[in-house]
This record gives structure tokens, C-alpha cells and sequence, in this order.
């Protein structure tokens, strides 16, 4: 296998635009949210579609969500629904037999059929159907979508005049569904008059009778259509008879009692015949037949609430600026739409002119909504359903049944208040998904008619604003992100990997750590007694608890010698290894409370024969493995009881090794009691690892050795096997020259188990390899497991069967039969198994070992190298997933398993021992921080480490907004509130700046509570002001010469030092302040002694007068055509942007005092945020959801395949400066990216470590994170944007154009991927590449990385390019480069 053997150019030109883009956190907003038999027919699963991915999450026991794959799509999602199984209706297809499907709608213009796939951990596509144009077009299919309850039939629907029924049959095969039944039907579309003229707010199938013939039987549709100028809404009963293939209208008439508005419409699961209508104030329920008629059987008033549960802060009022609350609009429409509801006025507004519904018994403040609702799945609680209005509060409507079979509603008191809901999942068990607009959702339980909440499901949408932190010590920032709105406005801290929660960190005295490891006493303990610690020269043991206390003594280990390695031997007694003798101890009562009742512990020691040295070891139940050097000796050691009746060593045998091991270890037996399987798996595999394991490997009768040949062996420990060898796996890595690649030596070696068993390899070059046992055909052809036969079926069945039998290598579990486990016993010690490398990952530089969780081979493992990674062995079966821990690099961690912390890990990390705890149970690795209300920006003040907040909300009793600046303490999130805003005044920006030692806060506000944008993108008129405050220590004590500055001082004269104190707050002062001519969304900082500030359409410089920060003087102001909505400064360039035209660049002349443009943007944005990278290129994200990097041109920069126009001489182009900037390179993201800011949530490779070890790949990685810009999006997404040398850049373009149409890989929505991220991209410009995609390269297996690379049809072959690339520069990037190139994004990146 060949991986990088010469790294990337050292140079990398300041002025290259060769970009890639990798997620670090996806959308945490769920706009659907599904169940069903998605995985397996026995495990009942959660989907939650979120805009551009798909998240598959189960549930826990004591109800936590735990998320099980989350898969970019690259598209929009529309809408999504679940088709459940039925026999009758699909056709027999092994990969989906039993499982429900994924029905998806999306802007690709297809209808998709997905499952997942449990072998390859992600969602395949079953089969895609055409059924409209790609896009978002009001007139074509695919806006609201709706499944026949036994899965007989699809509704597709546009948002105007149109509708579509898609019949399943089992003769439309792999295609799911026939031709498609439209209405009105296409021949009568370009009539003058349809009866479905208008938009439609919602639809639902009528549920059928189970003992109707479900072949023949028609379907009912119920659609509620809003016509244009109509007051009320009226419902279209469509019938579609299955056997003529074609739909009839039964009824379009209003055919409900006049009442109010109609919004939603619903199946009733449990009641064939009936389905229900909400309207404002009540909801009917209505008995609709086969041949379409309507009658309504029963209705129910919904409750009022107090005025005080509505108009919570943030939830109304009017715009506060251009900006924020448009973003905040834009949230709530979105959602809206996928959920298919209305909330209040947002689709109202899309759908319907508010001047056409003026009723007066339409009033939004006294007629309750229902915004989310869910059926019972338990079938012995009847029809239930749980209503959640939008007010937060919960209802349970109960359909009952009297005697003369009429049905009437019972709907009970308030049982639970939560903020408003979109939506709500009944779950197994009585567990309810509960999921907030903007905010966390929660899991809830239902019981006995009580509510509970039970677990959190993080939502940090909308993102508004963050601000990057260096996260302690740690190599790597932190974000701080203003989420939420109302009550459940706080802020989130994003951190990078796997969440720790820190519980102890002693001081730095723990120096020269060589080794730790964790002991039981007993093997039925259910925690860990002791904690090892070797030195060079000594070793300590430690008590585990809430305190480590020294126990050496009583345990009875050598202090004075360093341990190699250390275990429990037998219930009462431990083992030590040292490099002279191996010591067995019973330690007293004083270490343990079940020891010996003596003063000191008893010990018996053994001793290697002549001056053989032991070099290596590993201790198991009454085993010791040895390995000596000079002479190389292998050795087994069993432990018996001696004539005084104490526990001795002997020598059971020993053979002489040719090569000098490198690592023993062996394989742990399963604790007495077994450990759960995680919910991952539950349902999917058996809990038994003796029936998974090869034939012939036994827990506790191997061992797995690293050699220095180099390779990694499994040895028979059996007594008179004589070590005999059971299977090798040989290390054979080479470079791009064809010479082995140095360091291939194993450092650790594990034995780890999921469907099948892997051997994980650490090397001491930084590589981690992972080994598989061949799969053995007999036993296959005797037994094959469910699985097996699953995905063998899938060659030919799933997707295109053409590409999958040629690509893709599928290969599964084989669980062996006895009578073939007993042939292979008599023949295992004939030849060893050779194992098969199938992945190879680089981990970094430093040595990896292997550190797993718990004494069980399903247990996840950590890898320790640069810094600490997450092998999530136990949830993944192609492929292990590899993600950062965030914890600072540590030489050594050990399990710690005790009453006080159950799942902690014990990391050895600057001469310091940290107890830490990961949190599984967080989806995300995000800390919330309430702040309770709607945080709009935030600053850092780093001399006191200290959050600003600036927050508002809309008050109903006054009519205005509430608006404060706050600090916040990052760590504790105590809020002191510092200064309080009048409500006829709401700030718009702030920023933090330092002039000469002077700490100063710049807000901008506006004096209006409206809008601060017209339609037209002009200002309103509304004056804004620019206040200047000033930040002072809140107990702090200024030196005698810098005193606070009054109206008679002189800044200038007596410069001030604070001293900032670290948790202790600020206090802000107010100093200044300037009324401007418009609404002041953007202020900046400039050259240090200078303030922008962005007053509608105005761009003005100001500076301080000479009596101190009294008095702002205003230098110059300039206009642009449209209100000014962000602004980034770099040294003397300034970047605005404005909400019609773009970006455009300034400069001030001091000289002359004057602002002057000098480049303005080529197109027309409405832009988001921009951020100067130099004073030459700008990044821009716009309200379309696209990113671009716009430079003012080199005339030397060109490329043969791109069109580019250069700006020459800029007083030149000032005639034309719409030629000035030109569009370097674009992507769409899919999402509106309301934030940029250059800097990285990457880890951090110090430049100086770079020097010392003069290691090229650690100096890209530097550069990774050096030249890196962080983007957020309105949904909660993260994006990381990296620059590409122009080699690295071309060699991943043509691999992301092979991924993108490799069957495992290709969009699942069926979108083409180039013409997706590159909508709206200009001519001449590159496309950044998407990290996503190519990510997903490091996730297959060697030998589906092979087929990836090689030649496929209608791509540039790999080959070709990469000769093109030798040629074109020295040395060049090869093919081989790819693994090694995405794995230093990667691991810098996650």
C-alpha cells in the first residue's frame, strides 16, 4: 500500500484564491423529524431532516438522544416522510425487505428513496424519480409531500395549482412507484380555468379500512387549498381510483360551519374514515368517505392563554434591524414551510396578502394555534394526540368512542409549558421529541398523565453572531455563538471534537510519567481501586476516589524501579513488571477495604535466569506474557500457590523470538456482568463475543505482539502451544519513490470487536492501521448471517448495479458455525491466518497507542499521538471513525472507572494528571450559557477574559425594545448586567478597540424601533448614534498617572494601564457619543487612532478630539447608493458592504483627509458579512447562502483554463469600477452564512515544533490554521474555510469529481454535486472544494479508496492528471498524496 512519501510546496502564494471547505458543525436546526424501521425490521429509528443533511438518532433508555450518522446530502431538503413496509405494495428487494423507507423531496427535482445501510454506516439510495425541474419553482412538484398510512400511495404537491399521486406496486420493481396520477391533469393545465387554482397550505391521505381489498381499493386525498381573495380556506376531497390509474375531484366547495381560518389538515392512524382539521380556536374532526363526502363527527375549543404566555420576548414586535430579526424571520419561515403548518403570519405573508384576510375574528392575541402535533404509538392507549400550541403549552386530545359509535374529542388540562414548538415525535415508550423553533428541544416523557422532561436536544439556531477564543492552553479556539431568541437566548460555546467535562487537575508535579494504568481488586468490582503511575526511576500508586492518595507502601509494588507493566492476576492479587524481576502483591486493608487485616502487603517476586533483561510485558488472568532482549526470550509465566500457601510465579514455557517485539497486549475477558451494547447496535447484533471471534482466537488463550520485522502476530498462549502463531499481518508501507517508509514499527496493538474482529495497529511514525481476518468461505456457504446475506444481495440491487458490482468491495459478518469452529481448531496451528490491511489513517507524527474505555473488545478506543483521538469502534462496521478529543495533547490516559465518575479517563498532560468524563450523551460539543434574552453580537475582551454581550428583545408593554450590554464570565456564565439601554433607543453593532492603553467599547445604535432598511435597500431616514465607551477594571486600581479621564484631560498627555482581573467583570463607563444620519450598523476601528462607522448609506472617519474621549470630530464621510449592512478593516483598507451593490474598498488619506474608493464588486450580492484576509481580497458571504473571495487582481495571476480580468492602475479603473474586483473563487453553502471571521477552529501546530522536528507535513498543518477563515450560519452550522496551494488544489478537484459520482459517495438526493455547490458562481471564478465530499474518502476502505481513484467514465483520468502535474512542476502531487493530503486537513481541521 502506498501512502505520501514527499510533502506539499513549503511556499504558498499570499495571493492564491484555491480554497476548500469543511463543516465542523452541521445544522442543528430539525426541520422534519420521522420514525420507523429504518435500520433493521426490529429497531425503530429517528430521522431528523436538517436543510443539507440527514441525522439518523436513537433514543436511549433513560431517554437521551444519541446520534448515530449524520450525512451531508448536498442539496435542500424539502420535505421528508417515511414509507412503511408492506409486502403487498413493494417488491422483494433483500437490502430494504421489512425496512421502512425514506421518501425525500429536494431541490434536485427528484422524489428519493433511501435506506441505510448498516454495514456501510450511511444512507443509500434506493431509487430516484423525476418529478420536476431542479430549483425551488412555486409550480413544481415538491413542496409538500404526504404517505398513505399502509404505504399504497405518495402525494406530491407543488405550492400553487398542482398535485401528483405516485401508486407503489410491487411491478414497478426497484422503481417503488409507477407513473405518476396528476391533477389537475397535464392536458388541462394550459386551460383558461382549473379547479385547483391556489396555494396549497396542507394535505393528507384518509386513512383505509384494513379489511378493504388494499389492491383495488381507491384512496382518498383531503387538500386544503387557499384561493386567491377567498376569506376562508377550502378543502379538495380527490379520489384516486388505483385500478384506472387516474384522479377524480369529489368536493371543492367550503364544506365545514363558517368559522375560523382553516390551516392544517391531518390523518387520524388509528380511525379509518376520519382525519382532522385545526383552525384558529378549535379543531374538527371530520368523517370523510369513499366517495367524498364530508361530515363532521366532532370539534373541540382550544383553551385561551393568559396574555402573559404570549408575546414572550422575541417573539414579536417589529423588525430591530436590517440584519438580525430579518435572519431571525427567515428561521421561522423555514421552518414553517418543512413542517407544512402555520405559525402566526410567516406563511400567511407567502401564501396570502395580509389585506385579503382582514376578519375580525382573526385575531392573532386571542385565538390559540396549534403548532405541532403527534399521534400514540402505543396502541393500547387508543387514539391520542398530543397538541403543543404556540404559547409552550401541551394538551393531550384523546378521540373516544361512546356507545352509539359516535365519536366526540376529550381534550385535557394543561399538562407541561415549554417555549413555542415545531414540532412533536411520539416515541417508543412514552417518550416525545419535542422540538423548539429557536432553542433547545426536549425529550419528554409521558406517564400516567404527568409530563416530564428528560434529556435536552441541542439547537444552537439562530446563530447570529460569534466571536473565536483561544481555548486555554489548548492549541485550539473556542466559539462563543449568540443563539436562541426570548427566554431561550444564551450562548453556546463550540468547541472542536468529542466534549470533556473536567473534574481534577493536580500541579505540575508529575515529571517524567512513563506509563498509567488502572487496577480492580477483585474481578467482580465494578470500580477501579488503583491508579499506577511509573516514573523513569520509581513508581507510585495512587487510590482512585474522590482524591488521589498515595498507597505504594501498602500495596506492596517496587517504589524504586520503573514498571513496565501492571494488571490484576487474581481476586486479591496485582502484578507488577519491572525491567529486573516481576512482583505479585495482596495489598493490606489500608489500600483496600477487602486487603489483608496486616501491617504490610505480602509479595513474592520472580526473577529472569542470568542477565536477561526484560524489555516488555503484559499481565492477564494468571498470565504473564515476558519479553526479554539479549537473549530475545518469549516467556509465559502461571501463577500457583507455594508450600506456605502463598501466590508464586513459575515459568510455564518460553521460546526464542528471531525479532525483537515491539508491544504485547492481551485481550481482556468481558466483565462478569456484560456490558450493554450501545444503542448504536442494539437490535442489530446479538451480544456475544465468543460466536463473533475467528476460529480458533479464545479471549484469554492469545496474545497480539508488534515486531520489528515489521508486522503484528496473534500468539497462542495456551501452555504447550509453544506460542504458536494463529494469524500475521505483515506492515509493508511504501512511499511515492518505492522504498519502505521509515517507522512502520508498532508502538500498540488491540484486539477490537463489532460485527466482526479487527486488530488496531498503532505505529511509532504517526500511522494507525487496521487489520481484518479473511473471510472464510466455507463458513459463509454453511451459515451466512442475516447481514451477510444483505449485502451480498446489494451488489446487484442497490443503485445502479453496474457501478456498485465494479466498485464497490462489500464484504460482511460471517458468524461461524460449531461444527466448522471445531474443524478449523484441528487445523489453526497448521498455518497461520493471514490478516488483510485494510485502512491505513495518519494520526500525526508522534507514536500512537492505544487506550481502550473498558475491559471489553466492543469498548471504544482512545488513540494518543499529537493530541487525543476517539475510535468509535463499537458503532461502525466498514469504517472506524476517527474524532479529536477537545483536550490538550497528553502523553498517556488510562480508564478510571469510580463511584464518583463512571466513565472518566485520567490524561498525563504537562507534568499534570487531569480526571476528565466525556459526555456521550451530547450530540454536540457545544456548552450552553443562559443569557435570557436574544443575544444580537458579542465581543472578547482578552486582558480580563471577559464576554460582551449585546442583547434586546421586543417588550409588548411598551411597545419598543428592551436592549442592555452585559458581561459574562466564559467559564461560569454568571451575567452581570453592566449597562441598560432607553427603549427608544436599540444598538445595532458593537466592537471592541484599544487607542494608545486605552480599552474602549464602539456601539452603534439606531433611534427607531422599525426597520432600519426599506424594501428598495435605501435607508428609512432614521437617525442612529455612535457612542463611545470606555472599559474599566470593575475593582481594579489604575496607576496614579493614568487616572480616569475627565473633561479636562488629555488623552494624549497621561496615557492609563489598567489592571484587568481574570472572572472579575468590567465596568463600562459611558464617554462619548455622536449622532449620525441614518441607523449605525457597522463600526470598526481604524489605524489605531481612528473610528469608522456605517450610518445608513454613509460611510464616515472620526477621530477624538484633543481634550480626551469626550468629543468624537468627524474627518469625512462618503455615500454609497444602498444602506451599508457590514464592514471589515486590515491595516488602511476598508471593506464595506451594502445590501444592493456588494462590497467595495476605501482607503482614508490623512493627508488630505479624505475617503477614497478604490474597487467596488463586479455583481450585484446582498451581502451578509465580509472579512478582510489582506489588503488585497476580501471574503463575502451573501443572504443566498453563497461565499466568494473577491481580490483586486494580479496581472501575473492567470490561469489557462479561467478568464480572469485583472484591475490595473487603480486610479485608472476608477472610471469603471465595477471591473475593479474580480471573483476569485465561489461556493454555495445552502445556508444564509450570517458571520465571517478570519481564524480557525483548527488545532494549532506551534510554529517553533515545526522547526525543531523539521516535519513538512506538521508546517502545512500550520499552515492550515494559520490562513483559515470560520463562517456560521443561520441554521447553527460551522464552516471552516481553507487555503489550497495550487498542486493540492487540482489533485483534490479531480478526486472530488470522482467521489461525486462513485455510487457510496454521490449525492443520495440525486443532485449533480459540481452544479450544486456552484449555483450562481460567476464566469472565470474557481469553486472552492467541498470538505464534505472528500471527507468521505477517508471513511471507505483501501481497497474502495482504489476504486475511487481509478479511471472512470466522463472524468479527467487521475492518471493523466497527475503526469501533467509532474510535468508542469517539479516533483509534482501524485495519486498517492490524496490519503495523506485529506488526513492533514482532517486532523487539523476536526
Amino acid at each position: 500500500m502506498a501512502v505520501r512519501g514527499r510533502e506539499s510546496s513549503d511556499h504558498e502564494d499570499a495571493s492564491s484564491s484555491f480554497y476548500l471547505a469543511k463543516s465542523i458543525l452541521k445544522s442543528s436546526v430539525v426541520l422534519q423529524a420521522v420514525h420507523g424501521h429504518i435500520r433493521s425490521p426490529t429497531t425503530l429509528d429517528i430521522v431528523f431532516g436538517k436543510e443539507t443533511s440527514l441525522e439518523l438518532v436513537v433514543l436511549s433508555e433513560d431517554g437521551v438522544v444519541q446520534s448515530i450518522c449524520e450525512q451531508p446530502v448536498f442539496g435542500k431538503i424539502k420535505n421528508l416522510k417515511v414509507l412503511p413496509w408492506n409486502e403487498q405494495q413493494r417488491s422483494f428487494q433483500p437490502q430494504t425487505h421489512g425496512k421502512d423507507l425514506l421518501v425525500i423531496t429536494s431541490d434536485s427535482g427528484k422524489m428519493s428513496f433511501l435506506t441505510f445501510c448498516v454495514e456501510l454506516h450511511r444512507f443509500l439510495a434506493v431509487a430516484h424519480v423525476q418529478i420536476s425541474q431542479p430549483g425551488n419553482a412555486r409550480r413544481e412538484l415538491g413542496s409538500y409531500l404526504a404517505v398513505e398510512s399502509r404505504g399504497r400511495a405518495i402525494a406530491v404537491s407543488a405550492l400553487e395549482d398542482k398535485i401528483a399521486i405516485y401508486a407503489t406496486s410491487i411491478a414497478a420493481g426497484i422503481n417503488i412507484v409507477e407513473k405518476r396520477m396528476t391533477y389537475p391533469r397535464e392536458s388541462w393545465e394550459k386551460g383558461e380555468h382549473t379547479t385547483l387554482c391556489g396555494t396549497v397550505w396542507s394535505m393528507a391521505f384518509v386513512p383505509g379500512s384494513a379489511d378493504a381489498n388494499t389492491k383495488d381499493a381507491a384512496v382518498v386525498l383531503v387538500v386544503l387549498v387557499h384561493r386567491k381573495g377567498a376569506i376562508q380556506n377550502e378543502l379538495l376531497i380527490l379520489i384516486c381510483d388505483m385500478m384506472e390509474r387516474s384522479i377524480q375531484l369529489s368536493r371543492y366547495s367550503p364544506i365545514v360551519p363558517p368559522g375560523p381560518l382553516a390551516y392544517s389538515v391531518g390523518d387520524v392512524p388509528a380511525m379509518p374514515g376520519f382525519v382532522i382539521l385545526f383552525r384558529y380556536g378549535d379543531i374538527l374532526l371530520l368523517e370523510v368517505t369513499g366517495t367524498g363526502n364530508v361530515s363532521v363527527m366532532s370539534s373541540v375549543q382550544l383553551p385561551r392563554a393568559c396574555s402573559s404566555s404570549r408575546g414572550k420576548a422575541g417573539s414579536g414586535g417589529g423588525d430591530e434591524d436590517g440584519s438580525c430579526n430579518e435572519a431571525v424571520s427567515a428561521l421561522l419561515e423555514l421552518v414553517s414551510r418543512a413542517e407544512g403548518t402555520l405559525h402566526q403570519s410567516t406563511e400567511r405573508t407567502e401564501a396570502v396578502p395580509l389585506e385579503c384576510i382582514k376578519v375580525g375574528d382573526l385575531d392573532d392575541t386571542s385565538s390559540p394555534l396549534v403548532s405541532a402535533w403527534a399521534w400514540s404509538l402505543d396502541a393500547s392507549m387508543g387514539s391520542h394526540l398530543m397538541l403543543s400550541m404556540d404559547t409552550g403549552e401541551l394538551f393531550l386530545m384523546q378521540l373516544v368512542n361512546n356507545i352509539a359509535n359516535y365519536f366526540y374529542i376529550s381534550l385535557s388540562d394543561c399538562l407541561y409549558h415549554s417555549p413555542p414548538l415545531k414540532g412533536l415525535l411520539w416515541m417508543k415508550d412514552g417518550f416525545i421529541a419535542a422540538l423548539a423553533e429557536m432553542g433547545d428541544g426536549q425529550v419528554l416523557h409521558f406517564k400516567d398523565g404527568n409530563i416530564d422532561c428528560r434529556s435536552t436536544i441541542e439547537n444552537i439556531s439562530p446563530n447570529l453572531d460569534f466571536s473565536l477564543v483561544d481555548y486555554h492552553n489548548e492549541r485550539q479556539d473556542q466559539m462563543f455563538a449568540c443563539a436562541g431568541a426570548g427566554q431561550e437566548g444564551s450562548l453556546r460555546v463550540i468547541r472542536n471534537g468529542v466534549s470533556v467535562e473536567k473534574l481534577i487537575s493536580t500541579g505540575p508535579m508529575y515529571e517524567g510519567v512513563t506509563g498509567s494504568w488502572t487496577l480492580k481488586f477483585c474481578r467482580e468490582d465494578a470500580f477501579h481501586s488503583f491508579l499506577v503511575l511509573s516514573f523513569v526511576e520509581e513508581t507510585r500508586v495512587l487510590s482512585v476516589g474522590a482524591s488521589f492518595i498515595d498507597i505504594t507502601g501498602d500495596v506492596g509494588f517496587n517504589s524504586s524501579a520503573c514498571t513496565l507493566a501492571c494488571g490484576w492476576i487474581e481476586d486479591g492479587w496485582v502484578a507488577q513488571v519491572c525491567s529486573d524481576e516481576v512482583r505479585i502483591c495482596a495489598p493490606t486493608i489500608a489500600a483496600h477495604p477487602k486487603g489483608l487485616n496486616c501491617l504490610l502487603p505480602l509479595s513474592t517476586c520472580w526473577i529472569p535466569c542470568g542477565c536477561a533483561n526484560i524489555s516488555l510485558g503484559a499481565v492477564s488472568f494468571k498470565r504473564v506474557i515476558l519479553a526479554t532482549s539479549r537473549p530475545g526470550l518469549l516467556l509465559m509465566l502461571g501463577l500457583r500457590n507455594n508450600d506456605a500457601g502463598l501466590q508464586e510465579l513459575e515459568l510455564l514455557q518460553q521460546c526464542i523470538i528471531e525479532t525483537e517485539l515491539s508491544c504485547i497486549s492481551i485481550p481482556q475477558e468481558e466483565e462478569p456482568v456484560p456490558i450493554p451494547l450501545p444503542p448504536a447496535i442494539v437490535g442489530l447484533l446479538e451480544n456475544n463475543t465468543e460466536n463473533s471471534l475467528p476460529s480458533g482466537i479464545e479471549v484469554g488463550k492469545v496474545c497480539i505482539v508488534g515486531t520489528h520485522k515489521p508486522s503484528v502476530e496473534v500468539l497462542s498462549i495456551v501452555p504447550d502451544d509453544n506460542f504458536s502463531v494463529l494469524a500475521v499481518g505483515h506492515i509493508s508501507l511504501i512511499n511515492t519513490m518505492g522504498t519502505a517508509l521509515s517507522g512502520c514499527v508498532p508502538e500498540d496493538v488491540r484486539l477490537v470487536l463489532f460485527d466482526r474482529s479487527y486488530i488496531l495497529a498503532g505505529l511509532r511514525n504517526g500511522m494507525l492501521l487496521r487489520f481484518e481476518w479473511p473471510i472464510d468461505a466455507t463458513a459463509t456457504s454453511l451459515l451466512p448471517s442475516l447481514m451477510s446475506r444483505r449485502m451480498l444481495s446489494e451488489i446487484s440491487q442497490m443503485g445502479s448495479s453496474s457501478s456498485c458490482e465494479k466498485h464497490i468491495n462489500w464484504s460482511g459478518p460471517v458468524l461461524v458455525h460449531s461444527k466448522v469452529r471445531e474443524q478449523k481448531k484441528k487445523t489453526a496451528m497448521s498455518s497461520p491466518t493471514q490478516l488483510h490491511l485494510i485502512a491505513v489513517r495518519r494520526m500525526g507524527v508522534s507514536p500512537v497507542s492505544l487506550v481502550p474505555l473498558q475491559a471489553s473488545l466492543r469498548a471504544d478506543v482512545i488513540a494518543l499521538g499529537d493530541r487525543p483521538w476517539l475510535l468509535q469502534t463499537a458503532r461502525h462496521s466498514e469504517r472506524i471513525a476517527c474524532t479529536s478529543i477537545s483536550f490538550q495533547p497528553s502523553t498517556h490516559a488510562t480508564a478510571v472507572k469510580s463511584k464518583d465518575c463512571t466513565n472518566g479517563i485520567l490524561f498525563v498532560a504537562d507534568r499534570s494528571l487531569h480526571l476528565v468524563e466525556m459526555e456521550h450523551s451530547k450530540r454536540l460539543n457545544v456548552e450552553r450559557l443562559s443569557v435570557g434574552s436574544t443575544p444580537r453580537k458579542i465581543a472578547y475582551h482578552v486582558e480580563s477574559k471577559t464576554l460582551l454581550v449585546m442583547r434586546s428583545d421586543w417588550c409588548d408593554h411598551i411597545h419598543s425594545y428592551v436592549s442592555d450590554i452585559c458581561c459574562v464570565d466564559p467559564v461560569s456564565g454568571v451575567l452581570m448586567l453592566s449597562y441598560q439601554f432607553d427603549h427608544t433607543e436599540t444598538p445595532k453593532c458593537m466592537q471592541l478597540c484599544k487607542i494608545g492603553s486605552e480599552h474602549l467599547l464602539l456601539v452603534g445604535t439606531g433611534l427607531t424601533t422599525g426597520k432600519a432598511i426599506m424594501a428598495n435597500g435605501e435607508p428609512d431616514g432614521a437617525k442612529g448614534r455612535l457612542i463611545v465607551f470606555q472599559l474599566l477594571p470593575k475593582h481594579g486600581v489604575r496607576n496614579l498617572d493614568s487616572m480616569p479621564v475627565d473633561e479636562h484631560d488629555n488623552c494624549t498627555e497621561k496615557p492609563g494601564s489598567q489592571t484587568f482581573v481574570e472572572g472579575e467583570g468590567l465596568k463600562i463607563t459611558f464617554r462619548s457619543h455622536v449622532q449620525l444620519s441614518g441607523v449605525v450598523l457597522a463600526v470598526a476601528p481604524y489605524l489605531d487612532r481612528y473610528v469608522l462607522a456605517c450610518a445608513g448609506n454613509n460611510l464616515s472617519c472620526l477621530g477624538f478630539s484633543s481634550d480626551g474621549f469626550h468629543r468624537l470630530k468627524r474627518y469625512d464621510s462618503v455615500k454609497t447608493r444602498f444602506v451599508i449592512t457590514c464592514m471589515a478593516v486590515n491595516l488602511n483598507r476598508i471593506a464595506v458592504g451594502d445590501c444592493r451593490d456588494g462590497i467595495s474598498l476605501y482607503t482614508y488619506q490623512e493627508f488630505a483627509s479624505k475617503l477614497e474608493q478604490l474597487y467596488c464588486d463586479p455583481m450585484r450580492r446582498l451581502v451578509a458579512d465580509c472579512a478582510l484576509v489582506d489588503q488585497n481580497t476580501v471574503m463575502v458571504t451573501d443572504r443566498h447562502g453563497n461565499f466568494s473571495v473577491l481580490s483586486c487582481g494580479n496581472p501575473s495571476d492567470r490561469h489557462e483554463n479561467f478568464s480572469v480580468v485583472s484591475c490595473g492602475n487603480p486610479s485608472e479603473d476608477s472610471s469603471n469600477p465595477e471591473r475593479n474586483l474580480i471573483s476569485k473563487c465561489w461556493y454555495h453553502m445552502g445556508e444564509v452564512m450570517l458571520s465571517i471571521r478570519k481564524g480557525s477552529l483548527a488545532y494549532k501546530v506551534l510554529l517553533e515544533d515545526n522547526i525543531k522536528t523539521c516535519n513538512k507535513g506538521s508546517m502545512r498543518e500550520y499552515q492550515f490554521s494559520d490562513s483559515s477563515a470560520v463562517a456560521s450560519t443561520l441554521l447553527g452550522s460551522v464552516v471552516v474555510f481553507v487555503r489550497l496551494t495550487r498542486e493540492e488544489y487540482e489533485l483534490l478537484d479531480a478526486v472530488q469529481s470522482q467521489l461525486a459520482i462513485y455510487p457510496l459517495t454521490a449525492p443520495v438526493l440525486g443532485n449533480n454535486h459540481a452544479i450544486f455547490r456552484g449555483r450562481g458562481c460567476p464566469g472565470g471564478a474557481y469553486r472552492v472544494l467541498d470538505g464534505d465530499m472528500l471527507g468521505q474518502f477517508l471513511e471507505l476502505t483501501s481497497s474502495q479508496q482504489r476504486s475511487v481513484l481509478a479511471d472512470q467514465p466522463g472524468c479527467e483520468s487521475l492518471s493523466t492528471l497527475n503526469s501533467k502535474l509532474k510535468g508542469s512542476s517539479k516533483g509534482g502531487l501524485s495519486v498517492e498524496e490524496v490519503l495523506r493530503l485529506l488526513e492533514l486537513v482532517q486532523n487539523s481541521l476536526t
